[in-house]
């Protein structure tokens, strides 16, 4: 999986985590935050509910109680009295006096069994002193059962009102009051049902008895038809639309009063609870997507950070694999170059001796073939060199710190390098010092370190350059240092430089891992790697190791 690829799907699945705690945690709120709104709401409606339903109760009774007092009094009236007494105007007027101290009634009018006006008094006198009421509605209905309460009518005093109506028992005469509209209002007007609501009467064609507070048209028939439903079943308030309704048969059942409160306005306390509850849940769903960022990052990190050393690890395992692969390949190789090599350099040997025994004056150019047969000795004595550099690093025990010659170490591996260093047209430069106590450390591994930092130096400059390598006592260590002519390092690699996967080569030349894996193989020596740019150009890799010896000797350079 490359770089890339990798922080895509860490980044796919901090998200995913994110969102599936955000949904674990959030969603549970929600929905109890909705379910409890919901119950609280219908829990709030329903109280609402049962006040209106208990104010129309109460409210009836009330309106009742005085419609059947009213026609009580009358009715006592008459009969203490008698319709001869009350014929007379003088004692209706007193009467009047005497019973109209609430302001209920507006007069008081006597009238015989053919409908005619006997005996009146109130303000509509003139109008009203010899009418006969034969024809109408409420004098037949009084006449018929003894007592009546009218609908409002405008009557031939043209004005809204309602007549209580008592007759004698033989019908012969009716006492008659007019109830005061205001009055009679009144009795709606005093009664809570919020600022939107509404509280009226009406008979049951649709007709108003008290006048609408929001001045209403007159109820429609499904409207009707809901008010009547609503009265038989008692005054239990209903839901309807945007209000809570209640209505009630009152009068004997000839009226309907209605109740209406707004259910907006019922619900304001609540839905000033509703939305601090929100603001509260909106809060703490923010916070709980904070938490859920915060842990995930940190735990999905910790995932990406564990994945990464894995990686590095594997990586490093398989470089560890490749290096031991290269050395049993050295070593097979060497061994098979060594034996014909010393054959060779036996044969040469041999042929010399040969020659010698022979007439020296019988060889035409005896000298050109002993320097020959020198140069073949030489030659494969340099090839026995390398074959031994070769399976001394490849023999080298890994995984065990050792005691050994730093310069030793540096020109074993450094001589591996000649040839590739000469291709690129670079010249290394030894700088041994002399009299350097031992090192301690792995020597296979450490040769690993020199070749990553060769590999660079080559990288870094390209073509036409030099590499200084230099051995040297730091304090209570030993030190060799690397230096190139190169470009050098920028700030920001010097700060990535030692990061997995980190490199400034072109893709697929580089892994981003030498310098991790060397840095860990001198850190686990008990030693340290180090970088740094020359001043005088180019950059310098310096690894320390223990000294097996820790006394303080000095020692002058050494060219090699």
């Amino acid at each position: 999986m490359t770089v890339r690829a990798r922080e895509a799907f860490y980044a796919k699945q901090k998200f995913l985590f994110a969102l599936v705690f955000v949904v674990v945690a959030v969603v549970p709120l929600l929905i109890l935050n909705f379910n409890a709104a919901r119950f609280y709401q219908d829990s709030w409606i329903e109280g609402t509910s049962l006040e209106l339903t208990t104010l129309a109760r109460d409210r009836k009774e009330i309106i009742d109680r005085f419609l059947a007092a009213e026609e009580d009094l009358l009715a006592g009236y008459l009969s203490f009295f008698g319709p001869h007494a009350l014929v007379d105007g003088q004692r209706l007027g007193r009467l009047f006096d005497a019973t109209n101290r609430s302001g209920a009634i507006t007069d008081l009018g006597v009238i015989d069994h053919l409908g005619w006006h006997r005996a009146y008094h109130g303000p509509f006198e003139q109008a009203l002193s010899n009418e006969n009421y034969a024809q109408a509605d409420w004098f037949a209905e009084v006449m018929k059962g003894g007592r009546y309460v009218s609908d409002v009518f405008p009557g031939v005093r043209q004005v809204p009102h309602l007549v209580v109506a008592v007759a004698d028992a033989d019908r012969r005469w009716i006492l008659r009051a007019t109830v005061n509209s205001a009055f009679f209002n009144s009795l709606l007007e005093s009664v809570n049902v919020g600022p939107d609501g509404d509280a009226f009467i009406v008979n049951r064609r649709g007709e108003w008895q008290t006048p609408s507070r929001r001045g209403q048209d007159v109820p429609s028939p499904a409207q009707l038809a809901l008010f009547a439903d609503l009265a038989d079943r008692g005054g239990k308030a209903v839901r309807s639309g945007d209000h809570l309704v209640s209505a009630i048969a009152v009068n004997d059942g000839r009226w309907l009063m209605v109740l209406k409160s707004s259910l907006p306005a019922a619900l304001a306390s609540y839905d000033e609870a509703r939305r601090l509850d929100t603001a509260v849940v909106a809060i703490a769903t923010v916070l709980i997507v904070l938490v859920a960022v915060v842990l995930t990052r940190s735990m999905i990190g910790r995932l990406e950070r564990a994945e990464q050393d894995r990686s590095v690890l594997v990586n490093h395992m398989g470089e560890m694999e490749k290096m031991a692969l290269i050395g049993r390949l050295a070593a097979s190789v060497a061994h098979e170059i060594n034996n014909p090599l010393q054959l060779i350099a036996d044969q040469a040997g041999l042929m010399r001796d040969l020659m010698e025994d022979e007439r020296q004056e019988s060889l035409l150019h005896a000298e050109d073939y002993f320097l020959a047969l020198g140069k073949i000795r030489t030659q494969t004595g340099r090839a026995g060199t390398i074959t031994r550099r070769l399976l001394g690093f490849s023999h080298a025990p890994e995984g065990r710190d050792m005691e050994i010659d730093i310069n030793q170490a540096l020109e074993e591996t450094v001589a591996l390098f000649e040839h590739e260093a000469r291709r690129h047209r670079i010249v290394l430069l030894r700088r041994y010092g002399a009299n350097l106590p031992k090192a301690i450390c792995d020597p296979a591994r450490l040769q690993q370190v020199i070749l990553n930092i060769l590999h660079n130096a080559i990288d870094a400059i390209g073509k036409d350059g030099s590499i200084e390598i230099a051995s040297r006592l730091a304090g209570d260590r030993v030190a060799a240092d690397f230096a190139d002519n190169g470009p050098g390092l920028s700030g920001t690699v010097l700060t990535h430089l030692y990061d997995p996967f980190f490199t400034t080569k072109p893709k697929g030349k580089g892994t981003g891992l030498g310098l991790y894996v060397s840095r860990e193989i001198m850190e686990k020596s008990g030693g340290r790697l180090t970088a740094a740019n020359r001043q005088e150009g180019g950059a310098v890799f310096s690894l320390y190791l223990p000294a097996a010896d820790r006394r303080q000797t000095g020692g002058a350079e050494q060219r090699v």
